[in-house]
């Protein structure tokens, strides 16, 4: 199959043998269509005075008699010829020369004409006539057997050999059919495969461009239809008696057969090598008519992208009126004339064109408005599609595209470099503590032996203090590495803050006192209930009360406050600083940052930004504010219902 579809003369017998496949289904399944409705399948049998061909060719002798042979019979003026032609039906009609008996009468049953004899009759019919406003009937019998040879012979014959090849009919039609399909399916696979080429190769008639092709087929074909549809009409129904002009429509067909066959093998051929549209003349209009309106263009965006933004504007907008100003002028000078109907519509389509453009432009700015909005919303990554684009437009476009990639890489940036600061905290954190264990140990024993230098004593007591200070900066360190990262296990419950709130003042009640604050706490009525990791609140609220103890002014009050605002819990501490708060509220949470600018207390200066980090950990929010030396933090979460 594989080196057929490559043998020229295998396609050409192929392409042959489809043409004869496909006439001789057709015509086989015309036939059986045909015996069919004739009864030809009948079990019963069929008889040829029953048959179509029986009756339509005593509907021809019946025309015959009574329009040809009955006139001239009547007519009293014959000439000469009239009479030889009388003779010559005479003769045609009598009894030794035709099956074809008549009987001409008029309304009261006279017989006028008539060529009846003794004889036995197959088919009887009868036949009404209008001539000269009289009424005449025809009475035509068939003799049985056919024995003059006449046009019943013929068709006789022709019944009798239909007849017999009723079931070889069937067969032929089958095989034609699938004979047929397995050449069609052959010539598809072989269509654009040449012999000693590789891949598909066109033909010259594969070169025709495809609608061209197609409309020429299609006019070939309705040629061929119309031809056979004038054939079909002059063989009438007496086709027996037309054998050439049934041959011709046979070779009518045979032909369309061919012209359908390549127009299929062409668009095989084409499918396979792919992009079949290009080869279409209206695809080349297309294609020209689009260089021309790019070139266009480039010619108008060269021309305008030269002017500032508010000429362009302008050129345009004079341009627009100019042209409808004209378009009005030839409306009044046309009236009474084509350009009446013409100039109004010509104006209708030019102002929308206008209000296109102005959509376009408008979309466009659009477009750039919510690309100005990512950017601001800080979706970097986003890119404008500028192609399509107008002058100014493109180039702003093209702008927040390159503003968009700059902050993108600046915040990458600012992001790798904290990530590298906190892995430096982490790392420098870990190295830490094995040194630092080995110091606190080896203080631990220190103090176990009976040393009895005061100096001595003293020295292990301030390495004692220091060696303890270092190890809760180191884990302040760890934790806050941690909490600004979100490498902290959440383990989020229901959660009662005035309940941990009073737990943890607890713990501080007797630092509370020996710093000489006194701690007001104002719970809310209602039920402050949040969704919360406990363990890491208790800490936040640690590091708040721990803070609070190491920098309050002695002698004044601290407000721990729990209140409920429109399904809010907020949390505040307010206290006064013994120390000037000459720092803003953002630089109290940054690492390292400490209330005591002097660094005479103890502390890491951790506290705030691990709280706030846990805090955000746990969806809350944590807000700092300083006024004067009231220091206050507000922690605020949202409220679950009971």
């Amino acid at each position: 199959m594989k080196n057929l579809k490559h043998n020229r003369w295998a396609v050409c017998i192929a392409i042959l043998l489809f043409a004869v496949s496909l006439t001789a289904s057709v015509i086989s399944m015309a036939g059986v269509i045909y015996m069919t409705e004739e009864g030809y399948y009948d079990p019963r049998g069929t008889s040829f005075y029953n048959s179509r061909l029986c009756r339509d060719t005593t509907n021809d002798y019946a025309d015959t008699v009574f329009n040809d042979y009955f006139q001239l019979y009547q007519d009293p003026e014959k000439t000469g010829s009239d009479i030889f032609r009388l003779k010559q039906y005479e003769a045609e009609f009598s009894g030794e020369n035709t099956n074809f008996l008549f009987s001409v009468t008029d309304q009261a049953g006279s017989i006028l004409l008539s060529n009846l004899e003794q004889t036995a009759i197959g088919q009887q019919m009868t036949y009404e006539y209008e001539m000269d406003s009289k009424t005449y009937i025809l009475n035509a019998y068939v003799k049985s057997p056919i024995e003059q040879q006449d046009n019943y012979s013929m068709a006789y014959k022709i019944f009798t050999a239909l007849y017999a090849l009723r079931f070889v009919l069937i067969g032929v039609m089958l095989a034609a059919i699938l004979l047929g399909g397995i050449l069609f399916v052959f010539l598809m696979a072989a269509a654009g495969h040449k012999k000693g080429h590789e891949g598909i190769v066109l033909s010259g008639q594969d070169k025709i461009p495809l609608d061209l092709y197609a409309a020429m087929a299609a006019l070939g074909l309705f040629m061929i239809l119309m031809v056979s549809v004038e054939l079909g009409r002059s063989l009438g129904s007496i086709w027996t008696q037309n054998i050439w002009q049934a041959a011709l429509l046979c070779l009518l067909f045979l032909t369309a057969s061919f012209l359908c066959l390549a127009a299929s093998m062409t668009m095989a051929a084409r499918l396979k090598r792919g992009q079949w549209w290009k080869n279409t003349v209206l695809y080349r209009m297309l294609s020209w008519i689009a260089r021309f309106f790019r070139s266009m263009k480039r010619w108008l965006s060269g021309f305008f992208g030269q002017l500032p933004m508010l000429w362009k504007t302008l050129t345009i907008f004079t341009g627009y009126l100019l042209i409808n100003g004209l378009l009005v002028i030839f409306f009044f000078v046309s009236i009474d004339s084509l350009g009446e109907v013409l100039v109004p519509v010509l104006w209708l389509l030019f102002n929308l064109a206008a209000v296109v453009g102005l959509c376009v432009i408008t979309l466009q700015m659009v477009r750039l408005k919510k690309a100005g909005e990512m950017i601001a919303a800080g979706d970097f990554h986003r890119k404008i599609d500028t192609r399509g684009m107008l002058w100014d437009f493109k180039a702003h476009g093209e702008s927040l595209n390159r503003i968009g990639d700059g902050m993108a890489k600046a915040v990458e940036e600012h992001m790798k470099s904290e990530r590298l600061k906190t892995e430096l905290i982490t790392n420098v954190s870990h190295d830490l503590k094995t040194p630092l264990t080995s110091i606190v140990n080896y203080v631990d024993l220190l103090k176990k032996e009976n040393i009895e230098n005061k100096n001595v004593l003293e020295y292990i007591e301030v390495l004692d203090r220091q060696s303890n200070r270092l190890k809760k900066l180191t884990e302040d360190l760890v934790e806050a590495s941690k909490a600004s990262t979100g490498n902290i296990a959440l383990n989020p419950v229901r959660t009662d803050v005035v309940e941990l709130l009073n737990q943890s003042f607890g713990e501080y009640t007797e630092r509370f006192a020996e710093s000489q604050l006194e701690a007001v706490i104002r719970a809310s009525q209602s039920e402050a209930s949040i969704l919360a990791d406990g363990r890491l609140l208790w800490r936040v609220f640690d590091n708040l009360l721990n803070n609070i103890c190491k920098y309050s002014q002695p002698g004044t009050r601290v407000y721990l406050d729990v209140e409920v605002v429109q399904e809010k819990v907020r949390i505040s501490f307010k206290n006064i600083s013994k120390y000037p708060l000459n720092i803003s509220p953002d630089e109290l949470v940054e690492r390292f940052t400490r209330g005591d600018s002097a660094r005479t207390t103890e502390g890491s200066g951790l506290g705030l930004s691990i709280a706030k980090s846990l805090i955000e950990l746990q969806k809350g929010s944590f807000d700092l504010s300083v006024d004067g030396d009231l220091f206050k933090v507000v922690i605020s979460f949202d409220r679950i219902t009971p």
